[in-house]
């Protein structure tokens, strides 16, 4: 039997395996509690589950990494103190290359929306396992690990070292778990299983955190001393940035890799005006409304110019709009991630096209992918160039989040093909 028909017939024996693997993971609630965390317990399940599989494992404080706090991408706002991240490393002959799966093992915090299925039940039905983080991402994590799996039952050596890796804190744009795994250890390659619907992506988006706060005069409405109300600025600002996003995509020079789907979201995910706290507040308007607006971006934009030009676009809206010329806004980054490539033409890309057509059995999809991630800090940060192969579902960041099971395990079986063949077989 030749070895792509043994690995097919061990991913149909070992399918259970795989899915009770997936639901033991989703099962464990590692909701990311800003400004802390809450990922150790399954960190230490993840290190466990390698452990048994003969790799070696380290499992250590992500703080710990010597040089973090001096990282040009470093967030202090996020240390990650007392939060581990796990390294396995199956190791090769030491003759060929080295591959490494990362994985983050936060996840959203679950939110009052109503779910329909046990966030952290992992239940299954018309061929989707539901859960939080199912889809993004614990089901590229798990992914990994059974790849390696697969090589032990199947007795496949490899010349170069397998490296699978999960990290603390990426929700969020926090990357310090990511920066902390590349400062200890760092591979040949490396692919990242976000969730990109089974897409080859060489490139990701960026994007700009930004708050932008208004400041009135605080007062009764019917005062002799007339308040000046900053809500109705925030609600200007909002309908500005609907035409702002039109003109921005327009005026985008859009990469080769994103011809086909050159979107650039502008999503406002934050408004805040006036004591939140109570039921409601008596004929008072607020001192001040702010409103948090994330900025998508493609790869090689700065945040200095991305800045500039929505301040620019702001200045040109107060001159046809009283509301807002009445307002100078205080702009405030809160956290900036860059988009980031893998150099064309990578032996890593063909690959991944070739195995993805052959275990899908239909032409691989290759795009740009369209969300932020930590990515950048390998291709811009480290000697580690990464592409994004991940699973198919929906849902992500929201109630029912699900991962397609046919998927899930074709991916499994892409991961261990793309082990055997750039790691080299011994």
């Amino acid at each position: 039997m030749q070895l792509h028909e043994q690995i097919r017939e061990w991913i149909q024996r070992e399918r259970q395996t795989m899915l009770d693997s997936l639901r033991y993971i989703v099962a464990i609630n590692t909701e990311n509690l800003a400004p802390g965390g809450n990922e150790t317990e399954g960190q230490l399940a993840v290190a466990a589950m390698l452990r048994m599989l003969g790799c070696e494992v380290d499992v250590y404080d992500v703080s710990s990494a010597p040089g973090l706090a001096q990282h040009p991408r470093y967030w202090p706002a996020r240390p990650c103190t007392g939060r581990p991240n796990v390294m396995a490393i199956r190791r090769g002959l030491g003759k060929g290359r080295s591959l490494l799966f990362s994985s983050h093992m936060d996840t959203v915090p679950v939110g009052p929306d109503i779910w329909q299925h046990d966030p952290w039940g992992g239940e299954i039905a018309d061929g989707r396992l539901y859960g939080l983080g199912a889809y993004d991402m614990k089901g590229g994590l798990v992914a990994s690990i059974m790849a390696v799996k697969a090589l032990n039952d199947l007795g496949i050596r490899l010349q170069g070292d397998l490296l699978v890796e999960s990290v603390v804190d990426e929700e969020y744009g926090g990357c310090n778990g990511t920066i902390a795994g590349r400062l200890k250890y760092n591979a040949d390659l490396a692919i990242v299983p976000e969730p990109t619907n089974m897409a080859v992506c060489p490139a990701h988006h960026g994007g700009l955190m930004l708050r932008v706060t208004f400041v009135g005069k605080p007062g009764w409405g019917f005062s002799p001393d007339r308040p000046i109300d900053p809500v109705i600025a925030v609600a200007r600002f909002i309908s500005m940035l609907n035409d702002y996003a039109l003109h921005r995509q327009q005026a985008s020079s859009v990469p080769g890799i994103y011809q086909d789907n050159p979107t650039l979201p502008i999503l406002v995910n934050q408004v805040k005006a006036g004591d939140v706290t109570l039921p409601f507040f008596g004929d008072r308007v607020p001192a001040q409304a702010w409103l948090t607006v994330w900025l998508e971006t493609y790869p090689g934009m700065a945040e200095d110019a991305v800045l500039r030009d929505i301040q620019a676009y702001y200045r040109q809206a107060q001159a046809n709009d009283p509301v807002l010329a009445a307002f100078e806004p205080v702009w405030q980054p809160v956290r900036w991630l860059d988009g980031s490539h893998i150099a064309d033409g990578h032996p890593g890309i063909e690959l991944l096209i070739r195995l993805t057509t052959d275990v899908c059995r239909r032409p691989a999809t290759v795009q740009g992918a369209l969300f932020a991630c930590d990515g950048h800090i390998f291709n811009l940060f480290s000697p580690t160039p990464m592409i994004l192969l991940g699973p198919s579902g929906g849902q992500p960041h929201s109630p029912d989040e699900y991962i397609k099971i046919k998927d899930y395990l074709q991916l499994v079986e892409i991961f261990i093909h793309a082990a055997i063949e750039w790691c080299g077989l011994a």
